[in-house]
């Protein structure tokens, strides 16, 4: 299977790392960058490219270490303790929240939040298995009701063009 088609969940966890780091961390880039653009942009507005690439580093640095401090957690705890089951999950959750808390100097925020990312963990990982969605996505397709990006492509006047050859009152009494 091609590297940029892989989802997390196509292998079992436990089976390739590389895989499943790239996937996380191609999602948190995707994110990520969009929303630390919006914050050079609209808040701390760097001068220079050195300042704008440091920023970006600031900001998006933790979000990778994150995803990659769940992936690598979770796959170790999966192979030391030979079950995949949601512990897992929650120990890489709670890891997470304690790698957070260190990287943003906080410690009780940090505990505060690997005790939730450990609930969150466990909760996704039980969703997966017994086969529900933990974030449904209903409908599975969506049609725009006001539009979508095709929408200037459409004739959005209000009434009908006018046949070949149709002239005007004003210019037929003249």
């Amino acid at each position: 299977m091609s590297l940029f088609r892989y989802t997390y969940y196509d292998t079992p966890d436990g089976k390739d790392l590389i895989k499943k780091l790239f996937y996380t961390n191609k999602q948190v880039s995707i994110i990520g960058f969009g929303l630390a653009t919006s914050e050079i942009i609209l808040i701390s507005k760097p001068y220079g490219y050195l300042n704008t690439a440091y920023r970006y580093g600031q900001l998006m640095g933790p979000m990778f270490a994150a995803t990659s401090t769940f992936c690598l957690v979770t796959h170790v705890a999966t192979n030391i303790r030979g079950k995949d089951d949601m512990v897992n999950y929650a120990i890489g959750g709670f890891s997470t929240g304690i790698l957070t808390g260190l990287i943003v100097n906080q410690k009780l925020f940090g505990f505060w939040l690997a005790v939730s990312l450990a609930c969150i963990g466990a909760a996704k990982k039980h969703s997966k298995l017994n086969n529900y969605e933990f974030y449904p996505t209903y409908p599975k397709v969506r049609k725009p009701v006001h539009g979508d990006f095709r929408t200037p492509y459409k004739n959005w006047t209000l009434y009908e063009s006018r046949p070949k050859g149709w002239i005007a009152a004003e210019e037929r009494a003249e």
